[in-house]
């Protein structure tokens, strides 16, 4: 008979972890990324990151939040789940065709490098979601773009 399925209640992960199949499981808190308060999820003996919203896979992220200090707090997140040295990197915002790589770590920072530019030369909501279009025509899901423009451009 299998065991009960492992609930974490409330907002609280144990601080020592838990374990689930055999294997340790640890949340880190790392601060801001596409919103406050981003934790990710870490599995040292799979060499696994489960790293939420903080790195994307291919898909147009949300940086409506870039402003005021939110650009260098993402980075910082990045730097903490780089420092994990994950193997396998899971983002929730994921295009299903692509690989779970620790390369999207890196993807997830020239994103936001190319984001902060554009957003530098842009006048309006328009020329922010054209331009960053244009930088990504690839990437899944261009609506994050108009989103993320709406939000930086709000009067």
């Amino acid at each position: 008979m299998p065991e009960p399925p492992v609930t974490v209640h409330g907002s609280v992960f144990p601080a020592g972890g838990l374990m689930l199949d055999g294997h340790e499981l640890y949340a880190h808190e790392v601060g801001h990324s596409d919103t406050d308060d981003t934790s990710v999820l870490h599995v040292p003996a799979l060499d696994l990151v489960v790293a939420g919203d903080v790195v994307y896979n291919n898909v147009h992220q949300f940086v409506g939040e870039v402003r005021d200090g939110g650009l260098d707090a993402w980075h910082r997140a990045l730097d903490a789940v780089e420092a994990l040295r994950p193997g396998f990197v899971v983002a929730s915002h994921k295009d299903v065709r692509r690989p779970d790589l620790p390369s999207d770590i890196g993807e997830t920072r020239r994103y936001l490098d190319a984001a902060a530019e554009v957003l530098d030369r842009s006048a309006d909501a328009t020329s922010f979601f054209h331009g960053l279009k244009r930088r990504y025509p690839d990437r899944v899901n261009p609506w994050a773009i108009w989103l993320s423009a709406r939000r930086l451009f709000e009067s």
